[in-house]
């Protein structure tokens, strides 16, 4: 795979870096879930791209002009600029034509955007309930919630029949999804991941996929993160 060049975490005022014509930029953070998002992509896609990481609790000024919404991914090739990480993963898909992460298929394809919508609105928030934004009171509501979709999610891929949502290799969908997937240390004191034999073989097989391995952030890594979030102490520079 290339070599990726990546900035520690930019604050207030550090300055611009300058722009490499030809070179597609990332704007990230290491630690969103939708920035690695549009990583895992462009690693799948053995892209050339560098990497401008923002401290989002403490954001260079000059970001406001990359992302007037002051997210991230961000992603900018020649100052031509895209964000949010579904419009991202699609932009990189495209502008990268070596292994493409959507079937050829139009109902297949159709299928994996239904997937994702469905962990999209019912996963993913459930997640981060349980984990970065609990609510007291509503713990047991949303692990039942979770536990009921993951469940759904494991049939579809018993379903497929497949290694991988999207086939023998992973796909768009299992990139948009594995964020989540790669924090389930996270839940390790309150979900039965034995229970969901399926899933866990599809993230043993994801664990050892290229991309995953060059956007992976140790578990240990990831916890000692999330003990910091707990409380309000916000450092990505491990």
């Amino acid at each position: 795979m290339p070599v990726v060049e990546e900035t520690k975490h930019l604050e207030v005022d550090a300055p611009l870096p300058p722009l490499k014509k030809g070179l597609v930029r990332l704007y990230s953070n290491r630690f969103c879930v939708f920035s690695q998002r549009t990583r895992l992509v462009l690693a799948a896609k053995s892209a050339n791209y560098e990497i401008i990481n923002i401290h989002l609790k403490k954001k260079p000024t000059w970001y406001a002009s990359k992302n007037p919404n002051g997210t991230t991914p961000c992603l900018e090739k020649d100052e031509d600029i895209v964000w949010d990480s579904t419009i991202t993963c699609e932009y990189g898909n495209d502008i990268f034509a070596e292994n493409p992460l959507w079937p050829t298929d139009p109902l297949a394809k159709a299928k994996d955007r239904m997937l994702i919508d469905f962990f999209n609105s019912k996963i993913f928030p459930n997640f981060m309930k349980l984990t970065f934004y609990p609510v007291e009171g509503k713990e047991e509501f949303y692990q039942q919630e979770y536990e009921k979709n993951v469940g759904k999610l494991q049939e579809n891929l018993v379903e497929r029949g497949t290694t991988f949502f999207g086939g023998s290799q992973p796909g768009m969908v299992d990139y948009m999804m594995w964020p989540w997937f790669e924090r389930w240390v996270l839940l390790d004191d309150i979900f039965p991941k034995d229970n969901f034999p399926t899933i866990l073989t599809w993230r043993k097989n994801m664990i050892a996929a290229p991309a995953v391995k060059e956007a992976a952030i140790p578990d240990d890594i990831h916890l000692e993160y999330f003990k910091n979030f707990k409380q309000n102490i916000f450092q990505y520079d491990y």
